[in-house]
């Protein structure tokens, strides 16, 4: 699965991208405050769901304006080797993501953590965990990386995705571990062209930090700190040796569309 575009994305059109996710956040939690009155903030749900309804709003505008070009290829595509080397790098990942908040604690501003997954109910589960995880991958790498790679070096557009990516997160406790997450599914996709394994190592991670939240590894850390330590570099041998097992994937073909000068001119051979 991917999205294909003719013109590319400039870095103002990936940022005037953001800035509309941006402006959908602040109109929604507008109204919610208008029609009700009270403390938005309180309300975890609601936000991230307004988080979820922009950044699909920035997706349907995208994908709906011509001027860009750009379509959506449902084709799914995904070896068992890819699945085995995204789910156990993203379990790797989350574990290297909890031992850096640990090692570099940041500082935790709550106004701004609903795009941090919740699980206080099962409505917010699905929502932060399920559906914004397919939202991002969709966004920032099936549009934004994607179009960015039309115009910029592959490491360009996975820089630049990551760290929009990032940015779309502004809770700085978030922001590390999301710029990492960023760079992981990237590099899937710089390398796969394919949003399918993207699904699956941000899906596999929500679900991971769900579990972990619930479980509370700061405790485990406390009760068992070397263990934690090997555990935490056992998982960065896995990242590692899963890198350079990605790069000798085959990379998956994409196929584009020719420039209307050099199509073959079917009707003129046929008069």
């Amino acid at each position: 699965m991917y999205v294909k575009t003719l013109n590319g994305l400039s870095l103002n059109g990936a940022w005037k991208m953001q800035i509309s996710l941006y402006a959908g956040w602040i109109a929604g939690a507008g109204l919610l405050y208008l029609f009700t009155g009270s403390n938005i903030l309180l309300y975890s749900s609601l936000l991230v769901t307004i988080y979820l309804l922009s950044g699909v709003s920035v997706i349907l505008c995208t994908l709906i304006n011509k001027k860009d070009n750009f379509r959506l290829i449902p084709k799914i595509n995904i070896s068992v080797e890819t699945f085995l080397l995204a789910f156990s790098m993203a379990l790797a990942l989350v574990m290297v993501k909890d031992g850096l908040g640990y090692l570099l604690p940041f500082p935790t501003w709550p106004e701004l953590s609903f795009t941090s997954i919740h699980t206080g109910s099962g409505y917010a589960i699905i929502v932060s965990v399920m559906l914004a995880a397919f939202m991002e991958e969709l966004l920032f790498r099936g549009i934004m990386m994607e179009a960015l790679m039309q115009r910029y070096s592959g490491g360009v557009a996975l820089l630049q995705s990551s760290l929009l990516f990032m940015l779309a997160h502004p809770d700085p406790a978030q922001m590390p571990g999301t710029f990492l997450l960023g760079l992981l599914t990237g590099f899937f996709y710089l390398r796969l062209r394919d949003l399918c394994s993207c699904f699956l190592i941000h899906l596999t991670h929500n679900v991971a930090t769900a579990l972990l939240i619930s479980a509370g590894t700061f405790q485990f850390m406390a009760a068992s700190p070397v263990m934690y330590l090997m555990i935490i570099a056992g998982c960065i041998v896995v990242l590692t040796a899963g890198y350079f097992m990605v790069m000798k994937l085959k990379p998956a073909s994409v196929i584009k569309p020719l420039p209307e000068k050099i199509r073959p001119k079917a009707m003129l051979l046929t008069k």
